[in-house]
């Protein structure tokens, strides 16, 4: 088990590091935005907060990199990868990943909100196998009929 662990850990050093090197731009993009000194910057605490990142993504590449190396780390990753993606778990995943972007690229901007969301919901449902064609579609339909009685009738909130 320790030995699954570390691969994970080498891309989540990766990872950390890319996400830290966008934080700590943005930062320094906030303060020339605003001008003045560095200490009164409103991108001081997350300039401060990217660089802390930064250093522990390092540390953790390192420590990585000690253990097996990097091709070892590589390979492991590899190994994990082919298999994850193989997995039922992961291509349901990333199939309602999909589903979520039909929804809402190409079914909300064409339709109401009450035909899209109930679209969704069967759409979802079913890729899940959740259950027959009728006990979805009942679903469905009181799924996004309570959905926008309660936001556009009660809370009076429009919808999309």
């Amino acid at each position: 088990m320790e030995g699954n662990i570390k691969h994970l850990d080498f891309i989540s050093a990766i990872c950390l590091f890319l996400v830290s090197v966008y934080i700590i731009w943005d930062s320094w993009r906030i303060h020339e935005d605003v001008g003045g000194p560095l200490y009164a910057s409103p991108g001081l605490l997350t300039l401060f907060l990217g660089t802390m990142i930064a250093l522990c993504s390092v540390l953790l590449f390192i420590r990585c990199l000690k253990n097996v190396g990097f091709t070892g780390n590589i390979s492991a990753f590899k190994h994990w990868f082919t298999e994850f993606i193989k997995m039922k778990e992961t291509l349901n995943t990333l199939l309602g990943i999909g589903i979520l972007a039909l929804f809402v690229f190409i079914l909300l901007p064409r339709f109401p909100f009450l035909i899209s969301s109930f679209i969704f919901t069967f759409i979802l449902m079913k890729v899940m196998e959740a259950g027959s064609i009728l006990k979805i579609t009942i679903i469905s339909a009181c799924v996004s009929g309570s959905i926008f009685t309660l936001f556009e009738i009660i809370f009076k909130v429009p919808l999309p």
